[in-house]
Parts: structure tokens; C-alpha cells; sequence
């Protein structure tokens, strides 16, 4: 075995394999830290939706608060005279419909009868305590109560308020419902997030009997769900099929679209009664994060190339250089010397390393001896 080959070999073979470790942990490290922010973006997609859910339900119950705050409007109710009460208001959901998103408005008599929907004023009379929790627990309690709930006209995130009069008798109820589309876009505006909402195609039929518009189609069927409003249609539907629909719990995972990456969070609905009414998609893109990763790959494997290269040339040249050149050196001059020829003197001392200085001082001696 000679040095001049195994030393080298052995050192840059070890000094390879470190490397070769650093990097690969490195690498798992890069791949750990990328998972933890997608963990991350999840909790805030759902954190997100959370807060837009809860600032919804609250407008939604501050509003109605207000209308049925107005003396105007609680006399006309007080009095049960719809078309006063109709003209009070009519012009005020107008509005809100158009700059806000307002989807009903409708006053309730004891035990849960509609008096008034300024959505939809031709249509009163009917009781909608049987599929609606919510409206049922503020008649029976008198007080005020937010959530989510599907009506006739669809589902909405609505607030209820007890109406009193000026004795302190309870006389009925106002709600207010706001849609979910604006909800979803303002997410969407506000944090980059694509969002969709499912809900229950039967429980849809059965109840959002006043429901208009091509959403109850088979291009929006997904599993038992139709999709009823998206921020980017096509998208979503590439990203949630009917196998990942089926949800009860939340559930975060990740699919390619149109060759880009991304993350997608579902998050199942409740209504007031806590019955599931829907599921919530929400999406963002991974391509920037999947392409920093991409880059700093291929920055961790090409500074471990280099430095494996780096490695092996600077053995060749500490080895050979200053020890197995200078000792050949040496070698050889042993050899003529123990034939006999002493005519050879060591290179000067500071060219050796102090290793072989020592050797150098007793190959001069034992020159200078057999010259003498």
C-alpha cells in the first residue's frame, strides 16, 4: 500500500462523506423548514376565514341593531303596518344590497311568522321556525343571536335582534343577511386567498326554495355539495374533487394546477343548530415557496461539489506538495548517498516543513561525515 495513494484517497474519501452528510442534512432541513411555513400559511387560512366569518356575522347583527333601532320603523312594526313599514325601509336595503352585499331583511311576529321581507315583499305569512334554529331560539328567549343559516332565499350569514316596544314587550324580531360571495372576495382582495363555499345540495332543495340563478347545476356538483360561489372557479375545481369534499374536520393538502403548486385548506360549515350546511375551500399558491426551495437545492449541492473539489486539490497539494515532494526528495538522496555519493546536499531548511527539517539536519550530518 503506498501513501501516495491511500493517504490522499482516505482523507478526501472522509472529508467527502462529511460533506455529503452536511449537505443532505442541510437539504432535510430546507424540506422541514418549507413544510413548517405551509403548516403555517394553512393556520392562517383558516384564521383568516375565522375573523372574515366573525366580522361578517357581527356587521350582519349591527346592522339589523340599527334598523330596529329606528322609531320610525319600530312604529310601523309596532303598529303591524307593512306598507309603512315597507316604505320606511325599502330604500335603505336598496342600498345596502348594492354597496354592501345585503342578501335579506325580513321582520318576524310571535312565534317566528314573517310579516316583512323587504327581499321579496309580495311574500309573508308563513312560519319558518321548523328550519330555522336560530329564528326560533330569539323568539322563545329575546335575545340577540348571529350565524349561519340557510333560508328560502339561500344561505347567508345573518344577525337577529329582539324587537321591544316602549312598554318592554317583546313584538318580534328584524334580522339581516349578508351574502357569502362578497365575504369570499374580500379574502381573496385583502390576503390573496382563492375561496369557494359548498353547501348540501339537498339540504338546498328542500329549503332555498326561492334560490335563482344557475347555481343548482350539475357543472357545481361536487359530491353531495354544490358549489355556490368561487373566487376562481376553474381553479377550485381543479383542486377539490369529490373525494376531498367529504369533510367534518379540517383538512389541509397540497395539488398541482396547471403545473403550478398549491395549498389547499377545507374547512366544514356549521350552522346555529351545529349541523354541517357546508364546506369552505381555501387556496393559496406554493409556486414562489416550492421555487425559493428549488434555488437553495441547488445552491447547497453546488456548494457541496465545490467543495468537495476544493477538498481534493487542497490534499493533493498539502500531501504532495509539502510532504511526499519534499521526502522523495530526500529519499533519493539517501539512496546516492548510501552508494557512496555525498555530493548532494539537502534543500535549504526553510524549504521543508518542521517534520522534515529534523530529517534534513541528520541527512546533512551524516553527508558531511562521509565526505570528511
Amino acid at each position: 500500500m503506498k501513501f501516495r495513494r491511500s493517504g490522499p484517497a482516505l482523507i478526501i474519501g472522509t472529508s467527502m462523506t462529511i460533506i455529503v452528510l452536511l449537505t443532505a442534512l442541510a437539504l432535510s432541513f430546507t424540506s422541514s423548514l418549507l413544510h413548517t411555513a405551509h403548516e403555517g400559511d394553512y393556520v392562517l387560512m383558516r384564521q383568516v376565514l375565522a375573523s372574515v366569518l366573525s366580522s361578517t356575522e357581527d356587521k350582519a347583527l349591527v346592522r339589523a341593531e340599527l334598523v330596529s333601532a329606528m322609531p320610525a320603523v319600530r312604529t310601523a312594526f309596532e303598529a303591524r303596518d307593512r306598507p309603512k313599514l315597507l316604505a320606511e325601509c325599502q330604500d335603505m336595503f336598496k342600498e345596502q344590497e348594492e354597496k354592501y352585499g345585503l342578501d335579506r331583511a325580513s321582520f318576524h311576529t310571535p312565534p317566528g311568522v314573517t310579516f316583512l321581507r323587504l327581499h321579496s315583499p309580495a311574500r309573508f305569512g308563513d312560519d319558518e321556525r321548523s328550519f330555522r334554529p336560530m329564528l326560533a331560539d330569539v323568539h322563545q328567549n329575546h335575545v340577540v343571536r348571529k350565524g349561519l343559516v340557510v333560508t328560502k332565499s339561500g344561505p347567508n350569514v345573518t344577525g337577529i335582534v329582539p324587537m321591544m316596544d316602549a312598554a318592554g314587550k317583546f313584538v318580534g324580531t328584524f334580522e339581516m343577511g349578508l351574502e357569502f360571495g362578497p365575504m369570499l372576495d374580500r379574502i381573496k382582495a385583502s390576503y390573496g386567498i382563492e375561496a369557494a363555499v359548498f353547501f348540501d345540495e339537498k339540504l338546498l332543495h328542500d329549503i332555498a326554495t326561492d334560490l335563482t340563478g344557475d347555481v343548482m347545476t350539475p357543472k357545481n356538483r361536487v359530491g353531495k355539495y354544490i358549489r355556490f360561489h368561487a373566487t376562481h372557479p376553474d381553479l377550485i375545481a381543479s383542486l377539490v374533487s369529490d373525494r376531498d369534499i367529504e369533510v367534518t374536520n379540517p383538512k389541509s393538502y397540497e395539488r398541482t394546477s396547471a403545473g403550478a403548486p398549491w395549498g389547499v385548506q377545507l374547512v366544514p360549515l356549521y350552522d346555529y343548530g351545529h349541523k354541517q350546511i357546508g364546506v369552505v375551500a381555501l387556496a393559496t399558491s406554493f409556486d414562489q415557496d416550492k421555487a425559493l426551495a428549488g434555488r437553495a437545492r441547488i445552491w447547497l449541492m453546488l456548494a457541496s461539489f465545490v467543495g468537495i473539489l476544493f477538498s481534493a486539490g487542497m490534499t493533493f497539494v498539502v500531501i504532495r506538495g509539502l510532504l511526499l515532494a519534499p521526502l522523495a526528495g530526500l529519499n533519493d538522496r539517501m539512496a546516492a548517498l548510501a552508494e557512496g555519493d555525498a555530493t548532494k546536499p539537502a534543500e535549504p531548511l526553510e524549504d521543508y516543513c518542521d517534520e522534515l527539517q529534523s530529517l534534513a539536519t541528520q541527512y546533512e550530518r551524516i553527508r558531511s561525515n562521509k565526505g570528511s
